[in-house]
């Protein structure tokens, strides 16, 4: 009797210790934003994307939520006051990586205001794509990186949106977009197809 208890004792400590070593399903390893491919999959079509502007682009905000949640997204737009502009688009990015969003377009009032909640975006995984201007790297011991992508804006919204939207799209996918990463000239990209 007193083997048998033992070895159940045994056994159950063996698969208690193995229990504790490898992966585990509960708490996924989160995706770096740099590693998105297409192996990875993307991410879900309900995802949340988050999107910050300055203050005076409601028409384009409007644009990208309707683009969004025409493609499935679940598009959180955020238009920042034009006073305080800058400390309202780092709350509001920090909000955005709590709530989830799995990427985040930002057209930034201050670049560099941005740069530490641009590298906790990173950190969590979270894809970001600047719209105009090139979010600058973070100047922090970090990785280096701003945005992973940058969709040039012009005077057309409806066109900058789109073009946007696509660039999500191919994430989604696990694809890489179109667009260059925010290292390149892309000056001269093509924001007219997509109409």
């Amino acid at each position: 009797m007193l083997r048998i208890v033992a070895a159940a004792v045994a056994v159950a400590a063996a698969l208690t210790l193995a229990g504790c070593q490898g992966t585990t399903s509960a708490a996924p390893t989160p995706v770096q934003s740099t590693d998105l491919t297409s192996s990875d999959g993307g991410f879900d079509k309900q995802a949340v994307i988050g999107v910050v502007l300055v203050d005076g682009e409601s028409a384009l905000g409007e644009d990208l939520r309707s683009g969004l949640a025409d493609a499935g997204f679940r598009p959180d737009v955020r238009v920042a006051p034009a006073s305080g502009a800058a400390s309202s688009q780092r709350t509001a990015v920090a909000q955005l990586v709590r709530k989830g969003a799995k990427a985040l377009l930002v057209h930034a009032a201050q670049p560099a205001a941005l740069t530490g909640v641009i590298q906790t975006a990173h950190d969590a995984g979270v894809v970001v794509v600047s719209l105009g201007d090139p979010l600058p790297a973070t100047g922090t011991g970090g990785d280096g990186v701003s945005a992973d992508y940058r969709v040039p804006s012009g005077d057309d919204d409806a066109a900058t949106a789109t073009t946007a939207v696509e660039v999500v799209r191919s994430l989604q996918r696990g694809e890489k977009p179109e667009t260059e990463p925010t290292g390149a000239d892309t000056t001269g990209a093509d924001t007219t197809d997509a109409e």
